[in-house]
């Protein structure tokens, strides 16, 4: 076989990919599309005149919880609030105090050791 001959059988052209030709839905490429200024510029009054025509939006969305749930959420509200009345309550040079005293009631172990001669 000579060295031209095994280059006889190359498929020449563009690459065909999977996917129908383009399509979006088929894998093929989405290609944006320019947004139209003129009726971008008449939407806000599209929305303001809908209020007006009388639509009423949902006043409160309907609350799909447990009794257990709301349960769990008011008391999880409630030490959360405990929580940050304590926090506010103390200065910062009480909450320095506190840390100090704690780190003194650790035991030795927890020191960090010297590191290098010396």
């Amino acid at each position: 076989m000579a060295p031209s001959e095994s280059y006889q059988h190359v498929v020449k052209g563009g690459l065909k990919l999977k996917g129908g030709g383009g399509l979006p839905a088929a894998g093929g490429v989405k290609k944006k599309k320019k947004k139209d200024k003129k009726r971008d510029a008449e939407r806000p009054l599209e929305l303001a005149a809908g209020d007006e025509d009388g639509e009423k939006k949902p006043s409160e969305p309907k609350d799909n919880r447990t009794e257990a749930e709301r349960r769990y959420d008011e008391q999880a509200e409630r030490t959360q609030a405990r929580l940050i009345e304590k926090m506010a309550s103390k200065s910062h040079k009480d909450k320095v105090r506190e840390f100090n005293e704690y780190l003194s009631k650790l035991s030795e172990h927890h020191d960090i050791p010297k590191v290098g001669p010396g």
